[in-house]
């Protein structure tokens, strides 16, 4: 790569590939979750799994937890039908980064996110890194970053509107509308999801073991987003606003008596980034303000309580050409979290302050990738943690289209407010968590697809592990150690047949082992860590011709150890979806009816405990769109 082509990929200049034949594949091709920049994929110093259009228009993809199910080596826990979570290369949610153009989304008091709740309808790709990004991104980063890159608004004028409905109640509509004028341009978009969530399922506390529909699990979820951006010759701006709230029953299985819970969440999320060109390099600006609420209803125990958080980030970076090997990147990033909460310590609040640098040295074939930042955080009643994070990754191009990639980094994860300020129990001398990963593989592109092999290990020490300290009461404490070894193999290719057939489709396996190392004389030491699968496969095939395009997604994940002795275990699960989809354009006007059928083979599973997942069931779907 020249130095020009450096500096453009440095100041955020799409590149556009040399048209191809009809045989190439179109990928993803460019990440900043890897460098803080704009780099190629097959150039980045890490493993980074990009996810266009082409992913996010599938039927089965609502949520971000769908996405992420079917196309990456993350594995999502699921709740039954509800709540769902991420967990990369054996960490658990709260250790991998969630971002949203690069802001962070964690929610201080809990330390993670609810992916079901995340829609796809707003978002233009996603990026997912697994390995340490604390030398990137500061905290929560022990597994891996998950980007969230937004919708913008394309050339001229665009309405989309989606209607669509399925088993157990589901009903979902949407509408989306983008334009440009000048050098202003907009995009706002608003959804509607409900379902009943009454799917049956086998309790197995009667006798004997009976199909019952599950009760009280209807969902109500609204979505609103809107973007404004602005586009100068030096200048570039754009502010958006995120605002979703749901309702949602949490259904009591295997029991005869409800017992009325039900939760309420509510966010709203404001962002904006302004970029300056400079001479050699750009400065850029960012911040992000968050308000969360979350409610939870227990008639049973007589329970109506509300928890809020105020989230509030602002970064600033530096990017200059200082010669002619390297690019340089420098910042400053600050931020304030709050939570209130009846459980909560009256003063639940904490201040942060980070620094920053990186680079890109070329040498040659040879890429070179430092990093290093330091954090600062300052909560309320808690002595004060700091972190120091370095990271080296190398890319070296071997052959045309053949890259070796290796990085080795550090990362941390700052205790949640409910680890420090809970009451009772809560430990505000819980120290961060943190660890090291090693990771290296081979990448090789050819004109109709990519793969790629990646073998990684972490050592992650003092995590945060609640403990029964009196009758009733759980106290956190840093005692486990966990050590995870892996390998993620993954290819995808595309390509024109023969005439119209159009054919693609691409696998991801992933084989972890996760161990708990904290305590020799314990029944845990050595054993798997809990809901972790050992192996897990994903797959994907679509076939297309004129107007019709079929799809099958298969998903594969071994058995999960349920207790930390070893003892107990769910069984491994195999699920198979399909699609159809027919397109038809008349005019300026595009329609598309799409019929999805998910657990095809009706299989019978569950990814955790206690929360059996849907049969087979179907959705219809339909999109207009005007240009």
């Amino acid at each position: 790569m020249t130095r020009a082509l450096l500096l453009l990929v440095l100041l955020g200049v799409p590149l556009r590939a040399a048209a191809q034949p009809d045989t190439t594949v179109v990928l993803p091709g460019v990440t900043v979750t890897a460098a803080r920049g704009a780099v190629p994929v097959a150039e980045a110093p890490a493993r980074v799994t990009v996810l266009g259009a082409g992913a996010l228009e599938t039927p089965s993809t609502h949520s971000v937890a769908d996405l992420l199910e079917a196309r990456t080596g993350a594995f999502v826990r699921r709740y039954g039908g509800g709540l769902a979570t991420l967990a990369l290369r054996g960490t658990g949610a709260a250790q991998t980064l969630v971002l949203i153009d690069g802001h962070r989304l964690a929610d201080p008091q809990l330390g993670q996110l609810d992916l079901s709740l995340l829609p796809a309808l707003l978002l233009e790709s996603v990026e997912v890194m697994g390995g340490a990004g604390g030398a990137l991104y500061g905290t929560d980063a022990l597994g891996g970053v998950v980007n969230l890159r937004t919708r913008r608004p394309g050339e001229g004028p665009r309405l989309t509107l989606r209607a669509g409905a399925g088993a157990y109640g589901e009903r979902t509509g949407s509408v989306l509308a983008a334009g440009t004028r000048g050098r202003l341009s907009g995009l706002a978009a608003a959804a509607l999801e409900t379902t009943e969530g009454d799917y049956p399922y086998r309790n197995r506390a009667l006798f004997p073991p009976t199909d019952v529909p599950r009760r009280g699990a209807d969902r109500t979820q609204n979505t609103f987003f809107g973007t404004v951006g602005y586009d100068a010759p030096r200048t570039r701006l754009r502010t958006a606003a995120w605002y979703a709230n749901a309702e949602r029953g949490l259904p009591t299985l295997y029991a005869t008596a409800s017992r009325g819970e039900r939760q309420w969440d509510e966010h709203l999320r404001l962002w904006a980034d302004a970029e300056r060109r400079l001479r050699r390099g750009s400065l850029r600006l960012g911040g992000l303000v968050q308000r969360t609420a979350l409610r939870y209803r227990n008639e049973q125990l007589g329970l109506d309580e509300t928890g809020r958080t105020t989230l509030a980030s602002l970064d600033a970076e530096v990017r200059l050409a200082p010669g002619r090997r390297w690019l340089a990147g420098a910042g400053l990033a600050a931020g304030l979290g709050r939570a209130a909460h009846p459980s909560l310590a009256a003063d639940a609040r904490q201040g942060h302050v980070g620094a920053f640098v990186h680079g890109t040295g070329h040498y040659g074939r040879l890429l070179v990738y430092p990093a290093l930042r330091a954090d600062v955080y300052v909560p309320s009643g808690a002595p004060r943690m700091q972190s120091v994070n370095p990271r080296l990754g190398l890319n070296l191009r071997l052959a045309p289209g053949l890259h070796a990639k290796a990085s080795a980094g550090r990362a941390f994860r700052v205790p949640t407010f409910n680890d420090r300020f809970w009451q009772p129990g809560g430990n505000p001398r819980l120290r961060p968590e943190h660890g090291w990963t090693l990771d290296g593989g081979l990448l090789w592109a050819h004109r109709t697809g990519r793969a790629e092999v990646t073998a990684f290990a972490s050592r992650i020490r003092d995590q945060i592990v609640w403990r029964p300290v009196q009758q009733g009461v759980w106290s956190p404490e840093n005692v486990q150690r966990v050590r995870s070894r892996g390998i993620e193999a993954s290819y995808e290719a595309g390509w024109r047949a023969t005439g119209r057939l159009r054919l693609g489709g691409g696998a991801f396996y992933t084989l972890t082992d996760a161990r708990d190392r904290s305590d020799p004389a314990a029944p845990s030491f050595g054993q798997p860590v809990r809901h972790v699968p050992r192996h897990q496969m994903k797959v994907h095939l679509e076939a297309g011709a004129g107007a019709v395009q079929i799809g099958l997604a298969g998903r594969y994940a071994g058995r999960r150890y349920v207790t930390a002795d070893a003892t107990d275990f769910l069984d491994p699960f195999a699920v198979i979806d399909a699609h159809v989809r027919l397109r038809h354009a008349a005019g300026p006007v595009a329609g598309a009816l799409a019929l999805a059928v998910e657990n095809l083979l009706d299989r019978r599973y569950a990814v955790l405990p206690a929360q059996p997942m849907p049969p087979r069931h179907g959705r219809l779907q339909l999109t207009l769109t005007f240009r």
